[in-house]
C-alpha cells in the first residue's frame, strides 16, 4: 500500500481519485489548495503526489516547483492533471493528464510511477514516434488520395471557432509533422509540407497523449529557440490529439499566433471539440 496526497480544488473529482485509488489499495488523503497539500506532503511525506494545475491561490505548476526545489520532496513522483497542461510540466512532473479525469489512467500511471520509484523514467518520445502500429495507423490517413480543400476548410473553420488566425490539420510520423490541412500557416511551411518532429510541439502531444498549450514561447525555454517560433514568429500555440479507432495518436489539431496570450484553455477545448470531425475530414478525404 503507497501513501498519495491528491491536490484538487474540485470536491467531486477529488473524491473520485481518493475513491479509486482506495479501492486500488492505496492510502489517500486529499487537499483544496496548493499551500494545504504542502502542509500535507511536509507531514505525510507521501510515496506520490497527485496535483491539479489550476487551483485558487498557488498553481500545481507553482507546487510542482516548490517540491522539486526541496530535498527533501524532490524525488517524489508527480502526476499533474489539467485541460491543458503547461509545457513547464513536463520539466517537473513525471506524468501529465489530460482532464476530463479517466479514473482508469489514473490508477494505471500511479501504480507504473511507484512500481518504478527510484528510477523516475521519462516518458520517450522517441519510442513512441517510431512505435510501428502508430504508424501504420498514420500511414492509412497518408495513403488515401488527398483533397487538401476539404482540410483546409475545415482549419479555416478552426480559426473562426477559436479566434486564432492560423490552424493545422497534421499527421505525425517519426521524423515529421505532415500538414495535411491549413489556413494561416506560415508560407515555407505550407511549401515544405510540415516540419521536423523537433520543431514541434506536437511531439509531445503525440508521445503523451495530451494537450499542450504555450501562452508566449518566448518565456517557454523549449520553445523559445525552435524554428518554428523564432522564425516564424509565432508566440501562442495550443494542439490536441487525434487518436485513430484504435486509440493511436496519429495527429494534432493545432492553432497558433504571432501575438502572446492568444491559445488558452478555452482554446484547448474547442480543439476538443472539433477531434472526431477532423477524423471524419481525414477519412473523407479518402
Amino acid at each position: 500500500m503507497a501513501s498519495i496526497v491528491v491536490a484538487e480544488d474540485d470536491t467531486d473529482i477529488a473524491q473520485l481519485l481518493a475513491t479509486v485509488l482506495s479501492n486500488a489499495g492505496h492510502s489517500v488523503r486529499t487537499a483544496p489548495t496548493g499551500p494545504v497539500a504542502l502542509d500535507m506532503i511536509s507531514e505525510a511525506g507521501p510515496d506520490l503526489i497527485i496535483l491539479d494545475h489550476h487551483m485558487p491561490g498557488m498553481s500545481g505548476l507553482d507546487v510542482a516547483g516548490r517540491l522539486r526545489g526541496d530535498a527533501t520532496t524532490a524525488s517524489i513522483p508527480l502526476i499533474m492533471l489539467s485541460a491543458a497542461a503547461p509545457a513547464a510540466a513536463r520539466g517537473l512532473c513525471d506524468v501529465t493528464i489530460s482532464k476530463p479525469v479517466r479514473p482508469k489512467h489514473v490508477v494505471e500511471a500511479a501504480n507504473e510511477l511507484l512500481a518504478a520509484r527510484g528510477e523516475h523514467p521519462q516518458h520517450d518520445a522517441a519510442h513512441q514516434l517510431v512505435d510501428v502500429e502508430r504508424l501504420l495507423a498514420v500511414s492509412d490517413y497518408l495513403t488515401r488520395p488527398a483533397h487538401a480543400d476539404i482540410l483546409d476548410a475545415f482549419a479555416e473553420k478552426l480559426t473562426t471557432l477559436t479566434g486564432v488566425p492560423a490552424a493545422a490539420i497534421t499527421l505525425v510520423l517519426n521524423d515529421s509533422v505532415v500538414v495535411a490541412g491549413s489556413h494561416g500557416m506560415p508560407r515555407w511551411v505550407r511549401e515544405a509540407g510540415g516540419v521536423p518532429v523537433e520543431w514541434s510541439p506536437d511531439t509531445i502531444v503525440v508521445a503523451e497523449d495530451v494537450p499542450v498549450l504555450i501562452s508566449d514561447s518566448a518565456a517557454d525555454e523549449e520553445y523559445a529557440t525552435s524554428p518554428l517560433f523564432s522564425v516564424s514568429g509565432v508566440r501562442s500555440y495550443a494542439s490536441v490529439p487525434l487518436n485513430s479507432a484504435e486509440g493511436h495518436v496519429v495527429g494534432t489539431l493545432c492553432v497558433m499566433d504571432e501575438e502572446p496570450g492568444t491559445c488558452t484553455e478555452d482554446t484547448v477545448q474547442i480543439l476538443h471539440s472539433q477531434r472526431a470531425k477532423a477524423l471524419m475530414m481525414l477519412a473523407r478525404a479518402g
